[in-house]
């Protein structure tokens, strides 16, 4: 899966300029970052109220970059 989203995010910024590929990551880490938090703040939630696992066997980090992989490129698109 992380192979895929590495590719992805090559074929994303093929023929950009570095300003642009440079943009692309620095909105990517930052997206990384807050759904990160947000993966960890549900998975503490979850145990807390003793609710079923939803959120399957990946782990907070591949949660995070699914997320940030899935969302980031609407902030380049038009």
């Amino acid at each position: 899966m992380a192979e895929r989203t590495e590719h992805l995010s090559h074929r994303l910024l093929a023929g950009h300029s570095a300003k642009e590929a440079m943009d692309y990551r620095l909105i990517f880490a930052a997206a990384f970052v807050a759904f990160l938090l947000e993966a960890i703040g549900r998975r503490l939630l979850v145990r807390v109220s003793r609710m079923s696992q939803a959120t399957g066997d990946r782990s907070v980090i591949a949660e995070a970059r699914a997320a940030a992989s899935k969302y980031v490129p609407f902030a380049f698109m038009g």
